[in-house]
């Protein structure tokens, strides 16, 4: 899509990290922005900071998904892009993981996902002049990181599932584009705070709190040039959104390995 002033984009996770900075970036393009996030003060206070539409949003629950679009729809009368960027971090070795761990994590990060392609990509699809999904996977959908087997895995799902997708939309009007990024500057390694009742453990799975530590204490990059890349792989129609370079040496010592086991 190389025009996007005047296109309608819908970001989940828009409230905060890298989905604000998205919407931020959208809108300096000239874009109609949707934010749709489950917490409902900090979205209220980034919509009216950036001046687009918020909607509380569970992407967890399908049918909640499904009202983000009919509003859409209502309101704009069309959506040109959709960044599924919804997620929450967890952590913990995985001799200690409960169900509630997993069902969590992967409700949010792989049923987010794929919540948004039902309801969106028909849409999308109606488009005369076309239109872009934008996935937000992580490194660790291609180079597992030890202690967070839950996002590990549902990021390597939303890999596979930008793959499988922009190969079936490949003669369409509608790109794909799957964000990978290293660690950013966001809280989601915070996101407990947003775990329901139901899937919350008696106690704290005791590897999370390290595990989660490790990982937000490496220094990130700020939300907005990761937003930048996105941007820019929209209007060029690109597939691959890497933002951390120096991490592909873990990607390239993976995939060696794997072509190494096969000649074997």
């Amino acid at each position: 899509m190389q025009e996007l002033s005047g296109r309608v984009a819908v970001v989940t996770g828009g409230a905060s990290g890298i989905g604000r900075a998205m919407a931020q970036r959208f809108v300096a393009a000239g874009m109609e922005v949707v934010i749709a996030d489950v917490e409902e003060a900090p979205l209220a206070a980034t919509a009216a900071e950036l001046g687009v539409h918020p909607v509380r949003t569970d992407v967890a629950d399908a049918a909640s998904v499904q009202a983000l679009a009919d509003e859409v729809v209502a309101r704009f009368g069309a959506v040109h892009v959709l960044c599924n960027n919804a997620g929450v971090g967890g952590g913990g070795v995985m001799s200690s993981l409960t169900l509630n761990d997993w069902k969590w994590v992967i409700d949010v990060n792989l049923w987010g996902v794929v919540h948004g392609l039902q309801s969106f990509l028909p849409l999308l699809l109606a488009n005369d002049d076309g239109g872009h999904v934008v996935n937000t996977a992580s490194m660790a959908g291609l180079s597992a990181w030890p202690g967070i087997g839950p996002y590990n895995a549902t990021k390597y799902a939303v890999v596979g599932i930008s793959e499988t997708l922009a190969v079936e939309l490949a003669d369409t009007r509608v790109g794909v584009s799957v964000l990978c990024p290293g660690v950013v500057n966001t809280n989601i390694f915070e996101s407990q705070r947003n775990r329901p009742a139901a899937l919350r453990n008696p106690q704290r799975n005791p590897g999370a709190r390290a595990a989660n530590s490790q990982v937000t204490s490496m220094s990130g990059i700020d939300p907005a040039l990761v937003a930048d890349q996105v941007h820019d792989a929209i209007v060029d129609g690109r597939f691959w959104i890497l933002t951390h370079p120096e991490l592909v040496e873990h990607v390239v010592r993976r995939t060696d390995s794997i072509v190494d086991a096969a000649r074997r």
